[in-house]
């Protein structure tokens, strides 16, 4: 009876295991796609608003995907705090902060690194065109996100039940 209760626990273990793996895959292009409708709300506000960026950076994180909202809100406080950071620092210390705990990779970290250069920099036009060149970057990442997504949930799921179940077959 205890063996089987041990057996149990290993084989959910291993399931387990591999399912969150698996989880953090799928999750990338959720949130490559929540980036990308946050750019778009910003591209917005510049373009077409002529919000100043702190102001637009606020408007973008109350109506983003939660998944991305708070690296809009802090960079908006950054930015209007009276710190004297300019936007590309408010905007990289955002990046540094808010990401680590998500699922990007540094690939899609660097596109926004990339834009933050931009940023307050020059004028509206420039601002948008930079803004839509990081949403064509994005827009391939997520396409190859999707794909590794395709790819490797399944895998990192039967792995871990492969894995529980050698190791059931070693300890037994």
């Amino acid at each position: 009876m205890l063996k089987t209760v041990g057996a149990a626990a290993v084989l959910f273990a291993g399931g387990a295991t591999g399912a969150e793996i698996g989880r953090l895959y799928s999750r990338r292009p959720r949130e490559i796609k929540a980036l990308m409708g946050a750019l778009l709300l910003l591209q917005t506000q510049i373009s077409y608003v002529a919000a100043p960026l702190g102001e637009a950076l606020s408007v973008v994180a109350l109506r983003a995907d939660p998944k991305v909202e708070a690296f809009f809100s802090h960079a908006a406080g950054y930015l209007n705090a009276s710190c004297g950071l300019t936007a590309a620092e408010a905007w990289d210390k955002a990046v540094a902060e808010v990401f680590p705990d998500s699922s990007l990779r540094e690939e899609d970290l660097d596109v926004l690194r990339d834009l933050s250069a931009a940023l307050g920099n020059s004028d509206r036009e420039d601002q948008a065109l930079h803004i839509s060149l990081a949403l064509e970057r994005l827009k391939a990442l997520a396409v190859a996100a999707e794909e590794d997504a395709r790819r490797f949930v399944r895998l990192y799921r039967f792995l871990g039940f492969g894995a529980g179940l050698c190791l059931i077959v070693l300890l037994f």
